[in-house]
Formats: C-alpha cells, structure tokens, sequence
C-alpha cells in the first residue's frame, strides 16, 4: 500500500463514530496539503474480513464515504460542436479556467440539445460547475440572477460543423448526427477508436501519433493502420528506430487479434463489445456477414433489430468491403479464434439449455465464478431480464432486476444456497 497521515486513521467503536470521523475530515478538507475525495471504512478483524469475503471486483469488508463534489462557479465563453466516431455532434462549454479539485477546468460537455434547452444555459452566463465524483466536469446550473441582459442563446446547427452535411435526429435518440460517413471528423476520429485499448488495443499508437499521421497525409483509412512505413516514421521527431520497430511490434500482434474485437474497432453504431462477441461466435470470416438478412442478425439471441441494421448497413457499402479486403491482405486477421467461441455447455447438466442471470452481492463466490458455474452446469448466462429469462438468482441488495422478473411471473427466482443445491453444492463452505 502507500503511506497516509497519521491523524486520517482512527479505530471507531461504531458506525456512527466513523461517520462523525469522516465528516470531520470532509470539513477540513481545504485546510490540507493534497486533494481528497473521500475515505475507506474498514473491518479492523483478519477474521471478519474472511468471513465478509469479496466481491468480484471489492472486498466487501472496506467501503468508501465520498466527499460531496467540489463546486466553483466560472463565465461560458463559447461553445464549440464536436463530431464523434459515429456521428454525434457533441456540445462542449469553453469555460473561464476555474480551479475545481486540484484541476484547472475549462471545458465541460453540454452532451446534447436537450439537456442545454432543459437547464437554459447561455453563452456569457455565470455558471455553477462541479467534477461529478471528484472526476468529470460537469454544469450544474446556470446562475440566473446574475444574467445581465448580454447573454445569447446556444443555437445548435442543422450541419455539421466539420462537413457541413445536413444533421439529423433519429427517433428516440437525444443526438444529432452528421450523415455523411466519409466526414473528416467521423474518420478521424474512427481512426483513434480503432487503435484503442478497448478496441484493437494497439500500444504507441495514440490519439496524438494518429492526428500526426492523419495531418501527414498517411493515414486515411483503418487499412492505412497495417501498412505505414516504418523507416519514415522512424526519421519523425520524437520517433527514432526503437520507437518505430516497437510501433511495428504493436502493429503486427494486433493484426492476429480475435475476430470480436475487430469488429468493435469499426465504430458502427449501437455494436457494442457483446454483440460483437456475439456475432463473432457466429461466422467462420468476417466478410460473411455481407450476405446476411436482417433475419439472419436478429435469429441470434440479443441481437436486436437496431444493431441488425447498423451491421447490415456497414456491410452493404462496398467501400467497408474494400478496406476489409485490404486490411486481411495485410495480414490483419478475419476468421474467429479460439477466443471468439463461447465456452461449450454442458450437454447433460442440472441447467442443460436454461437461461440465467445472478444480480445483488453473493456470499460464497464471486459474480464471474457464479457465471462460470453455470456455464459448466449447461445454462447460458444473459445480461439483462426478459420473458427469455428462465432463472434470476438473487443475492444481498438485489434491486431492480428482481423486481422486474417477479413482474414477469415466469422467472424461477433462486436464493445463492437454492443455486448452489441445483447444482448439487453446499453452500455453507
């Protein structure tokens, strides 16, 4: 661990004491040398830790007592509209650099239309501005008593700021977005998607090296990614031989990555990192879903009529075919690995063909080691309540999943001891 002041620990003999302690330093937080956002409550027992066990991702032994968010009030200069990967044009405040927990904040997302409408926020306006969580910038609210009469109204534009395509609104969704798929913006920022961590994960190929080359005229497409020159990357400032061979290393292991995270990487709209994993597990090449029907996307269990279309739409173009074609010429892989199968299930099992999902905290196993028992037992683990759900097991604080299946009135509802005698364990171990 690292070292905290000494006076920031003490043993309280209840909960009530512990709360005192924390407000205490939540009074003083300004007094101090550093930033602190909140506390950790602790079981000072080795005993009782064990027996409160963990969560897959926390011990369920400690918890945190946030501070409330930092405010600062500040002036909106301008705003500027920024074009996403897929389109959505973003409003983002440009505000007058205000001190806000231990960070100078001087832009914050307005998100959408309808959020700057709904808080009435204008340009030249006083601003309450706070870090949600001590972390992301955000409007609270308006000042409105100290408006003067100057301020104006944020128009949000009917084109794209970058290309100037006329913007649209699809039905049900607060975004607006620029059509044109080929935008400057949307390309660019495609570009960065793809070489990301959550994407293609390619390391030393980050937003800034993929605005250099994009500025440099050599990177215009994905297929680009898998053919840059080595030996001119190697001349740039800032580069150098061992750079560039690392650049090329990073390069070559993402063209064998499994199929699931390719097609994330496309930035096509609504497929996510499980639809993609879902489809991944359904082909044998990825250019195979150019000749899929939207029935033939929604036939899959959670593929909804929305992403069927995107993909379908993606695929249809034949300029996508193209830069596919030219990516796996390159060597970037296009046939699912290993990786890309769902584990098989049980053709015999006490869950043989069952559907089930856990929600709230379990007692004697962790969320993943609950699902992999499952999956071993022959059911198929899912995301979310629906009339397709068979089995919901329900730990401590369950909420609104539980809810929702005792609505349905189909969902065989199990305790964590009721799951584990299904399978034929104890539970008390």
């Amino acid at each position: 661990g690292f070292k905290v002041p000494h006076e920031a620990t003490k043993r309280c003999r209840d909960i009530h004491e512990a709360i005192e302690f924390c407000t205490l330093w939540e009074s003083q937080r300004e007094a101090y040398p550093y930033e602190i956002d909140g506390m950790v409550l602790k079981v000072d027992s080795l005993e009782l830790q064990s027996r409160c066990g963990a969560t897959s991702h926390h011990p369920r032994w400690a918890m945190a007592f946030k501070f409330k968010a930092k405010q600062a009030t500040t002036r909106l200069l301008d705003v500027q509209f920024q074009v996403g990967k897929t389109g959505a044009v973003t409003p983002v405040a440009k505000l007058e650099p205000v001190q806000l927990a231990g960070v100078t904040v001087s832009s914050v997302s307005l998100h959408n239309e309808d959020f700057i409408l709904s808080k009435d926020i204008r340009i030249g306006d006083m601003v309450l501005v706070e870090r949600a969580g001590d972390v992301i910038p955000y409007i609270v609210k308006p000042l409105t008593d100290l408006r003067n009469g100057s301020e104006k109204p944020i128009e949000f534009p009917r084109s794209c700021p970058v290309c100037h395509t006329p913007l649209a609104r699809l039905d049900g969704e607060a975004a607006w977005r620029c059509t044109n798929y080929n935008c400057e913006a949307q390309v660019l920022q495609r570009l960065i998607f793809h070489v990301s961590k959550d994407a293609m994960d390619i390391e030393g190929l980050g937003k800034a090296n993929i605005e250099k080359f994009y500025q440099l005229g050599w990177i215009r497409s994905l297929a680009d990614i898998y053919r840059l020159d080595y030996d001119r990357i190697a001349q740039l400032e800032g580069f150098g031989e061992k750079s560039a061979a690392n650049l090329r290393a990073a390069i070559e292991k993402a063209k064998k990555n499994p199929v699931h995270r390719l097609l994330h990487s496309l930035s096509i709209h609504h497929l996510g990192k499980r639809a993609s994993r879902l489809l991944a597990a359904h082909i044998d090449h990825v250019l195979d879903l150019k000749d899929w029907t939207e029935e033939d996307f929604t036939r899959i269990k959670d593929i909804g009529p929305i992403v069927a279309q995107n993909v379908r739409a993606f695929f249809q173009n034949p300029e996508n075919i193209r830069m596919l074609q030219e990516m796996e010429a390159l060597g970037v892989n296009m046939r699912p690995t290993e990786d890309d199968r769902p584990p098989e299930p049980a053709e015999e099992g006490p869950l043989s063909g069952k559907t089930i999902l856990f929600t709230g905290a379990l007692q004697h196993m962790t969320r993943k080691e609950a699902q992999e028992r499952a999956a071993a037992a022959g059911a198929r683990n899912v995301s979310a309540v629906s009339g397709n759900l068979d089995i919901l097991v329900v730990g401590e604080k369950a909420g609104s999943k539980l809810r929702k299946a005792q609505a349905l009135g189909t969902v065989q509802i199990l305790s964590e001891e009721e799951f584990l005698k299904l399978l034929g364990e104890d539970g008390s171990a």
